[in-house]
């Protein structure tokens, strides 16, 4: 019985180590009519494991970036991106933040693309398809 409680006690403290930073929630992405892609991201807050706990996740005005980059499908080491957009902006609060993501350029209609979707790399990354 001891050993059960020694288990539940960090899950009922809550009060795990880490640094709290911003991840993605969820993605889509849409193509624009000039062949652009916009990325429509939702931000969560994630827990980075063996660093010091922040104040939390309330980004009081912090600015966070967010980037969308492009790999080929059987690059799954991610070393060889072939589009990249970012956009950057001050908010509120981290979690449930829409953030808008769109590339300057076109956009190849290659399904052999994925989008690597990305707040903090510490944190949760979504991979999505090309549109």
């Amino acid at each position: 019985m001891r050993r059960w409680l020694l288990l539940l006690l960090p899950l009922l403290g809550g009060c795990e180590p880490g640094l709290e930073a911003a991840g993605v929630l969820d993605a889509t992405a849409a193509r624009l009519e000039d062949d652009r892609v916009s990325v429509e991201v939702t931000l969560a807050c994630g827990l980075v494991y063996g660093m010091a706990r922040s104040q939390g996740c309330d980004a009081d005005g912090e600015r966070v970036c967010v980037s969308a980059t492009w790999y080929a499908a059987d690059d799954t080491a991610f070393a060889h991106p072939v589009h990249r957009a970012e956009s950057c902006q001050t908010v509120p609060d981290i979690i449930g933040t829409q953030v808008t993501v769109t590339t300057s350029e076109a956009v190849d209609r290659d399904p052999g693309l994925r989008i690597l979707v990305s707040a903090d790399p510490r944190v949760a990354n979504v991979i999505i398809p090309n549109p």
